[in-house]
């Protein structure tokens, strides 16, 4: 799986599972405060509905709903100027494989070109998402936000939107790490991503497992953008501060790869205090990571 998939953490072939297959969930508790904390992918489609009644319930009983970011906080996001393009940062057989990947897609090479890595990078995997069938406004958080707002919900932010902007945009070199791995891996890039959503559907943890230790992110960048952001989040939860009641029960929806592996949000909470039991039922996906 490529670094760039494992930061979208969104991924399609959909397998038959079971009625007792369900994506992963957790309850985790400290003292007063309850969360249902529930593993997210950013797009979506039909299939993938509807989620664990669990999930609907908790929301509904919910003094919120926690999410990595409230989407509609976007009006006056700064954009970096006089970053490099993806043609300067690339050497000449990557400038290639490009060319060709976006060709694929239907789309005009030099445009890309002239984009800055990161942009190219995201760029390229929504597309390949949508030729999927895949969307933004069917990604789990959207769909759970969307309830939220309906029944007057807080919506509780654990970042901005523009702190997630300044992650990609200030990475080296404009991001060139994000499309490098894109194109160096683009040609089991679908089935790769297709296994991602087929181990969400059926819960698979041990997969996912495998996923997160297959990624091919540097240190550094693995380091900024989910371990950091796991301490962070953990750090905001223990402290109760971030939420409209310190003592409530909320239900939390963040991508799936922030809750497995050895540094997952998960075990973070667990360390500051929270007792953390896991709530789905599970089967074997029937693909694998290599």
């Amino acid at each position: 799986m490529t670094g760039i998939s494992r930061i979208i953490a969104t991924c399609c072939l959909l397998a038959a599972f079971s009625l007792q297959a369900e994506p992963l969930y957790w309850q985790a508790s400290k003292g007063d405060l309850q969360l249902t904390i529930f593993g997210s992918i950013h797009v979506g489609e039909p299939k993938m509905y509807p989620l664990p009644q669990p999930v609907y319930q908790a929301l509904q009983d919910a003094d919120g709903l926690i999410v990595e970011a409230d989407i509609r906080d976007n009006q006056h996001i700064r954009y970096p100027s006089g970053q490099p393009s993806a043609e300067q940062v690339l050497s000449d057989e990557q400038v290639f494989m490009l060319d060709k990947v976006v060709k694929d897609l239907g789309q005009d090479g030099k445009v890309f070109r002239q984009l800055a890595p990161w942009k190219a990078a995201l760029s390229i995997q929504l597309l390949q998402l949508q030729q999927l069938g895949f969307h933004p406004t069917q990604g789990v958080d959207a769909v759970l936000m969307d309830k939220a707002i309906k029944t007057n919900k807080p919506i509780v932010a654990l970042e901005s939107v523009q702190f997630q902007v300044d992650l990609l945009t200030k990475q080296p070199d404009a991001g060139q790490e994000m499309l490098t791995a894109l194109l160096d891996d683009w040609e089991k890039n679908q089935a790769m991503t297709e296994c991602m959503i087929d181990s969400w559907i059926a819960g698979d943890a041990d997969n996912l497992n495998s996923m997160a230790q297959l990624t091919e992110m540097s240190p550094e960048l693995e380091q900024a953008m989910v371990q950091n952001r796991n301490r962070d989040w953990a750090d905001k939860l223990a402290s109760g501060q971030l939420l409209p009641q310190s003592q409530g029960q909320y239900l939390m929806v963040v991508g799936t790869l922030h809750l497995v592996g050895q540094d997952s949000l998960l075990s973070m909470l667990q360390q500051r205090g929270f007792t953390v039991h896991k709530r789905n039922h599970s089967q074997a996906a029937d693909c694998q990571f290599y």
